[in-house]
């Protein structure tokens, strides 16, 4: 493949790195439909738990991640009615092949419009973590006719700057040859989520396996997002961080939101890192959903 397209570096990377996932993904509730879509940028998976005919939640994981970090979320998401579809961005570890570079946040936004038009769904509630949640943010940004409502766990990038020793650590995870290492680098910067022991153990084994170098790299570095732009989100937002977060300073990126994200609230989790705070989703997301759908109805 070409150098701006990310892959495995070859068969026994890929399968062992699904192995992994595949266990991590046996945690999701059932059943689960999967499927690929075709769009101009590779072959996207997608996975969809249940059959409700409200306005899709539509999961985006963060970068090092896979939709199976969702597991202990998608009953509650999907309990008002609305089906939940994670996504595998094209460029990342899984069952998304990567055919196209995608360069710019234009050319992501471009991606997953491609995406939410082939779900067949006139309106989304995006849920991002970390560099899914700039993922999500950028969509509302360039492409928001679909866009219900955002969710924004620990957004990278786009309000604060990423913390230097959060970049520092990332790279010497991804080149080290020490398993101990990536292991206590990954516990810290992930924190207590909250999850079940096994279902944590699982997360932990994928992303283990997504640093241990069978994978090249070639993802779109997440940007800031200027005051202008992040004026222009009209859609109910909540932004969720992460009180002891390694990867961004909570309070200046709450501060940012609030200057600058009229429709947001912010929720500081005390203790928590940079993981998905379980408990604290299972209720601030069907609660953002009930609350962008009374909006629309009215």
């Amino acid at each position: 493949m070409g150098s701006e397209i990310s892959s495995f570096t070859g068969d026994e990377a890929r399968e062992r790195f699904l192995a992994a996932y595949d266990h991590a993904m046996g945690f999701w509730p059932g059943p689960r439909e999967e499927w690929d879509v075709e769009t101009g940028f590779g072959t996207t998976r997608i996975h969809r738990y249940g059959t409700g005919d409200g306005a899709p939640v539509v999961l985006l994981s963060g970068a090092n991640a896979t939709p199976a970090v969702w597991a202990s979320c998608v009953a509650a998401f999907a309990a008002d009615g609305h089906p939940v579809v994670a996504v595998e961005r094209v460029g990342e570890p899984g069952r998304s092949v990567q055919t196209a570079p995608i360069r710019t946040p234009e050319a992501m936004a471009a991606w997953l419009e491609e995406v939410l038009a082939a779900l067949g769904a006139d309106r989304v509630h995006l849920v991002g973590h970390s560099y899914g949640a700039w993922v999500a943010l950028n969509q509302a940004v360039r492409a928001p006719a679909r866009i219900a409502s955002l969710l924004l766990v620990e957004p990278v990038a786009a309000l604060s700057p990423v913390k230097p020793r959060f970049l520092l650590g990332a790279v010497v995870a991804t080149v080290t040859k020490s398993d101990d290492f990536r292991r206590r680098w990954f516990g810290r910067l992930i924190g207590d989520t909250g999850e079940a022991p096994d279902v944590a153990a699982a997360q932990t084994r994928v992303g283990l396996e997504a640093l241990s170098g069978g994978f090249r790299w070639r993802l779109l570095p997440p940007r800031k997002m200027t005051d202008e732009q992040l004026r222009l989100v009209a859609v109910p937002t909540t932004l969720v961080l992460g009180e002891h977060s390694r990867a961004i300073d909570c309070a200046r990126a709450a501060a940012r939101a609030r200057r600058c994200l009229p429709h947001a609230r912010g929720v500081i989790v005390p203790g928590a890192g940079h993981g998905l705070p379980v408990s604290v989703l299972n209720s601030e997301v069907p609660a953002l959903v009930r609350t962008a759908e009374a909006a629309s109805a009215a």
